[in-house]
C-alpha cells in the first residue's frame, strides 16, 4: 500500500515539476534587460521576476544612432599614459606570468592545456556535451535570418549529422588551422537568430579563430566536412577543410616553439620576401613560430599549409615588423594601452564573425600579447586576478569612487552582466573605459526591445545607457578585477 503511494507521489511530482519547468522555458528572455538571473524565482505555476533595477520605458519613435561625445584628446592612449605615474613599470614578468596562468587554469574556467591533453576521448563525454547543446537549443524560440520559426527538428537533425565514436573511447587527432574559422555550437553555417532578442546575432556563433592555432579533434560530422575541436579557450565546430593534420611531435613543438605575436589590429601574412603573394590576414593576439628577422622591415615565421591528404605541410610567411613583437611584449600599463587604442572605431564582431571581435575577445586579444591566457567569456575573465565586489544597492557615485581608488587603468576589467571593459583612468571624477561594444539596449513604451547600435571600439564613461534605457552602465556594474 505505501509503495502505491509512493509511486502516485512521485507521479504527482514529476508533472508539477515539468509543468513549472514548461513555464520557466516559455518565459520571456530577461538577458540583457537589468534583471539578473538569481533574481528570478520558480513557484509552482508561474515565475516571479523581481527587478533589482528600476527601468524607465521611453518612448522610441525610432531607433537611434549613438553619438559619441567624448572630446578628441581622450581617444587616443597618450592622454590617459600621461596620468598614470609609472607607465613603463613592469607590472608582471614572464615567470610572473606563468604563475599567474597556472592560478587561472585552476580556476577550471575553459583553459584546456593542449600539450598535457589526454590522448583519448570518451563517447559518453561527446555525447554528454551534444545533448545538453540540444537541449538548450530546442528550448528557445529560434529562427533563421528571415524571421522563419525553426522547429526542434531543425537542431534534432543537425545532432545526427554527428559522427560519435563506435566504441566508448576514441583516439584524437592534432591539427594546425590554415584559414581563419568561425566557431560554432553545431555544424552549420546556418545563422541563428533568438525571436526575443532586439539584434540578430547569430546564437550558433561561439567564437572565431586565426590561421596558425593549434587544435585537438575530438569527432567529426559523419561527412567528414566538420570537426569538433578544442582550442586553448574553447570548444566546437569549425570546417575540416581549414585545418591540417599532424602528429603529436610537431604538433606539441609548434606550441613551444619561440614566439611572433601580433600586435596590430590585424596582420597581413604573406608568401614571399617581397609580399605580394597574399595569404591570410591575422588579428592581435595571434601567435606563430618565429624563424628570422629579414632586415628592418620583414619578420618570417612558419606558417600551416593544408596538402591533398588534408596533412600539415610547413612553409614560411612574412610579417611587416611594425605589425608583430619577436617574443611577449612586456606587461606594462602603457603597452596595454597602446593595444587598447590600436583597436579604437575597430568594427564589433559577435564571437569574432566576420573576423571582428566582441566585448570579450577584444580584450583577450591584448592579453595574448603578453602571454597571458584568459578564459573565453565576459563572466570567466571577471573572475581572474584579484577580483573586487560592487554593493549594488550602492548608488553610481560611490560605485565610482571604488573604481577610481582601487582599480588600475590598462589591467582593470569593469564588468556588468553580459559585458566587460577596459578601464583606461578617470576624468573629473569619473571612470572611463575602452570596449567593444554593439549597442545601447533601450525599451519602448509597450516594454519592447530596441536598441541603439554603436558597432565598434569605444572610449567612454559609465553613465552612458541612462538616455536610452533608464539605466547606466555604472548602475549594472557589479565587479571588477586587476589582472595581476
Amino acid at each position: 500500500m505505501k509503495t502505491k503511494y509512493l509511486i502516485l507521489y512521485f507521479c504527482i511530482f514529476l508533472f508539477c515539476y515539468g509543468h513549472a519547468f514548461s513555464q520557466v522555458s516559455q518565459a520571456p528572455d530577461i538577458s540583457n534587460t537589468g534583471v539578473h538571473y538569481d533574481s528570478v524565482k520558480v513557484l509552482a505555476k508561474k515565475v516571479k521576476i523581481k527587478n533589482p533595477i528600476p527601468i524607465n520605458y521611453n518612448k522610441i519613435d525610432k531607433l537611434i544612432t549613438f553619438e559619441q561625445t567624448i572630446p578628441r584628446h581622450m581617444k587616443v592612449a597618450g592622454y590617459w599614459m600621461s596620468k598614470i605615474k609609472e607607465p613603463d613599470k613592469i607590472i608582471l614578468t614572464q615567470k610572473e606570468i606563468k604563475k599567474l596562468n597556472k592560478n587561472i587554469y585552476n580556476l577550471k574556467l575553459g583553459i584546456t592545456d593542449l600539450i598535457n591533453y589526454p590522448k583519448t576521448v570518451k563517447q559518453s563525454r561527446l555525447k554528454k556535451t551534444f545533448l545538453a547543446l540540444l537541449n538548450l537549443l530546442i528550448r528557445q524560440d529560434l529562427t533563421d535570418i528571415d524571421g522563419e520559426f525553426l522547429l526542434p527538428g531543425v537542431f534534432v537533425d543537425l545532432y545526427h549529422t554527428i559522427d560519435l565514436p563506435e566504441t566508448e573511447v576514441a583516439d584524437i587527432r592534432y591539427a594546425i588551422t590554415t584559414k581563419y574559422n568561425d566557431v560554432r555550437l553545431f555544424p552549420t553555417e546556418q545563422k541563428i537568430i533568438s525571436l526575443n532578442s532586439a539584434t540578430k546575432i547569430d546564437r550558433l556563433q561561439e567564437e572565431s579563430i586565426d590561421v596558425g592555432t593549434p587544435v585537438i579533434v575530438l569527432c567529426q560530422t559523419k561527412d567528414k566536412l566538420w570537426s569538433f575541436v578544442t582550442t586553448e579557450t574553447e570548444e566546437g565546430w569549425i570546417k575540416t577543410e581549414n585545418i591540417a593534420f599532424t602528429d603529436r611531435k610537431i604538433f606539441n613543438k609548434w606550441i613551444r616553439s619561440k614566439k611572433v605575436v601580433i600586435t596590430n589590429s590585424k596582420a597581413d601574412i604573406f608568401l614571399d620576401k617581397k609580399k605580394t603573394n597574399y595569404l591570410e590576414y591575422a588579428r592581435m593576439g595571434s601567435k606563430y613560430p618565429y624563424i628570422s628577422k629579414k632586415g628592418e622591415e620583414t619578420i618570417c615565421i612558419k606558417i600551416p599549409i593544408r596538402d591533398n591528404d588534408g596533412l600539415l605541410k610547413i612553409t614560411k610567411g612574412y610579417l611587416d615588423y611594425t605589425d608583430a613583437n619577436i617574443g611577449f611584449l612586456k606587461y606594462t600599463q602603457r603597452n596595454a594601452l597602446n593595444l587598447a587604442f590600436n583597436q579604437i572605431n575597430s568594427p564589433y564582431g559577435w564571437g569574432g564573425s566576420d573576423g571582428e571581435q566582441d566585448c570579450s575577445g577584444y580584450l583577450g586579444q591584448i592579453y595574448n600579447c603578453f602571454g597571458i591566457l584568459l578564459p573565453e567569456t565576459s563572466v570567466q575573465k571577471i573572475k581572474c586576478g584579484t577580483v573586487i565586489e560592487l554593493n549594488k544597492k550602492d548608488d553610481a557615485s560611490i560605485k565610482n569612487s571604488t573604481i577610481i581608488d582601487k582599480a588600475m587603468p590598462g589591467i582593470s576589467f569593469i564588468y556588468l552582466h553580459g559585458h566587460i571593459m577596459l578601464y583606461i583612468g578617470e576624468e573629473n571624477y569619473k571612470p572611463y573605459v575602452i570596449h567593444s561594444v554593439l549597442g545601447l539596449k533601450s525599451y519602448t513604451e509597450n516594454n519592447e526591445k530596441a536598441i541603439n547600435y554603436i558597432n565598434k571600439t569605444i572610449v567612454s564613461d559609465l553613465e552612458i545607457g541612462d538616455e536610452f534605457a533608464g539605466n547606466s552602465l555604472i548602475d549594472r556594474t557589479s565587479k571588477f578585477n586587476i589582472i595581476k
